[in-house]
């Protein structure tokens, strides 16, 4: 199955083919009704029309038509073309000077073209078809004269063979843009599937940390000792955020709502100064009113005032959401960076949705914290564009140096070779062969380092059209534009290697000067081999398949570029449809974790089901709030995540009004996660339900093949240890004395 970058080449191919192939077809034509003669003046004009006519209709029939219309219109085509051939007798004059007629080349489009619209049996066959019955109208035109020239079959066979070649390896130069763009797809998938989990998670800290533990925190320190509305409506809130946090955030959302949601959670009045509608992607709709609720909550807390202004500003570019309180300020910098509510909640929720938290203060001027949220991701496509660009480049490039090395060692050497009484001497000839020859081995070696030409285009540019001067200079007069001035139109293979990757109008520019160099010393050198229309058809049957080249080249540069786009729309699906499933599993986890722990003790709380007084109910809130706060702590990625993880414990002992000695005694490795769990987590229930005003001692001990987590305090007994991990317990005058310890591999 070809990939999406072949795909859309075969689709543009088969239309430029069919396009240059009309066109081409068209002007030839037309040139020789305007300055050629025929026997049949009005049998000529109907078969040029009826040929241009077929011509058109089944260049849109077969850009149009279905697979079974393509299996069976080149046969129809082939049949038409042969037909064309076989009318020469009526269409064409036999005279040595004409040089190609216009059916010959149309005979060379036709098979020039055919690589991108058939397979290479039908090609094969087709061609041999199209040029027997070339030779029998020839034949029936000019019995034995030149018209039937025996070299113009190997001739034409060549050039469906050449350009077969080239349409073979400008596919490869796809699938090779395929493979390297579905890699780098792939690896980007996977680094945004990374990146979205790991926010996702820190996200649902932060909520974590700004909802059920905080409050089950304030239940476990006895803050609140008695059933209350607020606590019931507070624990209620609490369940919702969560469950919020455990949706995949989809599609869009408004944002002003959730504003307002978030504003009924602090005690504030707020005076608003926003639109009544805003629709934006729900991710970033609910990190701002995080954002917002805990700016909020941080004004209740420690502004002083009850009063602060909510103000959305939008462009096409961002979002901003100001939080403004006339309060008593204070000095940012003298904000300890650990402190969760301002480097988590704000500014690293606003930085996980690729927008900003700014908080200015002073110190008796109030705060105001700037919220600004991107409206759209940008798009970054380059990279895939330079990746296909260069792979059609080296594609069609080592296309040309192949047909270049072609031409000169099957086509041109022979017939130089061949025509030595056409030359004054036949030095110049071999020279300019040798030159060409060089030029393109020297593009060759470019191709093959992957080397831009660089400053060596023009010096090289010079040489060939130096060559070319040469080589003309040096043939008889009476030869000049014929069979054996090989390097008339063959001279422009170099140009072509060397101006491929310009704009179209340079190339074509420079491959004029070439042509029109030579015209010109013919001109001067006096009667040429050639009349008018004869030099006009010859040179259109070599000039054309050069300008195709450029057309080709930026039909590919371009389409590199559509490429890149569509490649980057598709695998924004992909990721998007990965992410997505992914978030759902990990929310589902996480909501299942919570299912047996923090939410029947919300809900109970929220019911009024649960006494916030009872010494049980405050011991497992405290208890589950540990268990939240070490999670938040482990997030954090510091160097000693384990000693960290306790020291949040042992905070929440303290607040609890438990004094805590620790040590740290020994050199351990870091642990993965799961062995971090599985050592606090009995620590975390012995500190959580201590008793206040007691003292409790934490100690971890480290080997290099052992850690051991132990407690000693005035507390319950702990539950059993989850397994990896060795627990002792013991309880002696009322203090437990407990011990978890971890064998690593020995």
């Amino acid at each position: 199955m070809p990939g999406a970058v072949e795909q859309r080449l075969l689709r543009h191919g088969l239309r430029y083919a069919l396009g240059l192939r009309t066109v081409v077809i068209g002007l030839s034509s037309a040139v020789y009704l305007a300055l050629g003669t025929a026997p049949d003046r009005a049998m000529a004009v109907a078969v040029v029309l009826t040929l241009n006519a077929w011509s058109l209709g089944y260049a849109v029939a077969l850009a149009r038509g279905s697979r079974r219309a393509r299996r069976w219109l080149p046969l129809v085509d082939v049949a038409v073309v042969c037909g064309a051939c076989l009318t020469q007798s009526w269409t064409v004059v036999s005279d040595p000077r004409g040089g190609s007629t216009w059916v010959l080349v149309v005979v060379n489009l036709v098979v020039v073209t055919y690589p991108w619209q058939v397979d290479w049996p039908l090609l094969a066959s087709g061609t041999a078809a199209i040029v027997a019955a070339y030779f029998v109208g020839a034949t029936l035109a000019d019995p034995g004269g030149w018209l039937a020239d025996p070299a113009i079959g190997p001739w034409t066979a060549a050039q469906a063979a050449l350009s077969w070649g080239l349409y073979r390896f400008v596919r490869r130069g796809a699938r090779a843009a395929d493979r390297a763009v579905d890699r780098a797809a792939q690896l980007r998938r996977a680094a945004a599937i990374a990146a979205a989990r790991r926010r996702d998670e820190r996200e649902y800290l932060a909520a974590l940390h700004d909802t059920a533990a905080a409050t089950l925190l304030m239940v476990g320190n006895g803050v609140l000792t008695g059933n209350s509305p607020w606590l019931a409506a507070q624990a209620h809130r609490d369940l919702r955020e969560l469950r919020r946090s455990a949706d995949a955030a989809q599609g869009e959302t408004e944002l002003v709502p959730l504003l307002h949601d978030a504003a009924a959670t602090a005690a504030v009045q707020v005076t608003w100064h926003t639109p009544d509608r805003l629709s934006l992607p729900a991710a970033d709709a609910v990190a701002l009113s995080r954002s917002v609720r805990e700016a909020l909550t941080n004004v209740a807390r420690h502004a002083g005032t009850d009063r602060a202004e909510i103000r959305i500003d939008r462009d096409p570019d961002q979002v901003t959401v100001s939080i403004v309180d006339r309060g008593v300020g204070f000095d940012p910098a003298r904000v300890r960076p650990d402190r969760y509510g301002v480097t988590r909640s704000l500014v690293e929720r606003m930085t996980r949705v690729g927008g900003q938290a700014r908080i200015d203060a002073r110190p008796g001027h109030g705060t105001t914290v700037t919220l600004t949220c991107p409206r759209s991701a940008s798009e970054v496509v380059g990279s895939d564009q330079d990746v296909i660009a260069a792979s059609f480049q080296r594609g069609l490039r080592w296309a040309v140096v192949v047909l270049s090395l072609a031409i000169l060692l099957l086509l041109d050497l022979p017939r130089l070779l061949a025509s030595r009484e056409a030359y004054v001497s036949l030095w110049p000839q071999l020279l300019t062969w040798a030159g060409l020859a060089a030029v393109t081995l020297v593009v060759g070696v470019a191709t093959w380092r992957d080397r831009p030409l660089g400053r060596w285009r023009l010096p090289l540019l010079a040489l060939v059209f130096g060559l070319s001067a040469l080589a003309t200079s040096s043939v008889h007069p009476e030869y000049l534009l014929g069979p054996a001035h090989w390097s008339e139109g063959d001279a422009g293979w170099q140009v072509v290697l060397l101006m491929m990757d310009t704009r179209v109008a340079a190339f074509a520019a420079v491959l004029a000067a070439q042509y029109l160099m030579t015209f010109g010393q013919a001109v001067g050198a006096g009667e040429a081999a050639l009349s008018v229309a004869g030099a006009v058809s010859a040179t259109w049957a070599v000039l054309a398949f050069q300008l195709a080249i450029a057309m080709i080249a930026a039909v590919l540069r371009s389409m590199a570029a559509s490429s890149a786009k569509a490649l980057a729309a598709a695998e924004r699906v992909r990721t998007a449809e990965a992410v997505a499933r992914h978030l759902h599993a990990d929310r589902a986890d996480r909501m299942a974790a919570l299912a047996t722990t923090a939410v029947p003790l919300l809900d109970g709380l929220a019911r009024d089901e649960l006494d916030p007084g009872d010494e049980a109910v405050r011991r497992s809130c405290a208890a589950e709030a540990a268990r939240m706060r070490r999670l938040i702590a482990e997030d954090t990625g510091t160097a000693d995540s384990l000693a960290h993880e306790l020291r949040a414990c042992i905070e929440l002992a303290e607040r609890n009004g438990v004094t805590v000695t620790f040590a740290d005694r020994g050199t351990r490795p870091e642990l993965p996660p799961p062995v971090r769990r599985r050592l606090v987590e009995p620590a975390i229930a012995a500190l959580a339900t201590a008793r206040s005003g007691t003292a409790a001692r934490l100690t971890v001990a480290s080997t290099g093949r052992s850690v051991t987590v132990s407690v000693v305090a005035v507390c319950p007994p702990p539950p059993p240890a989850a397994d990896g991990v060795q627990l002792s317990t013991m309880v002696t005058g009322g203090r437990c004395w407990i011990q978890a310890t971890w064998q690593g591999e020995q």
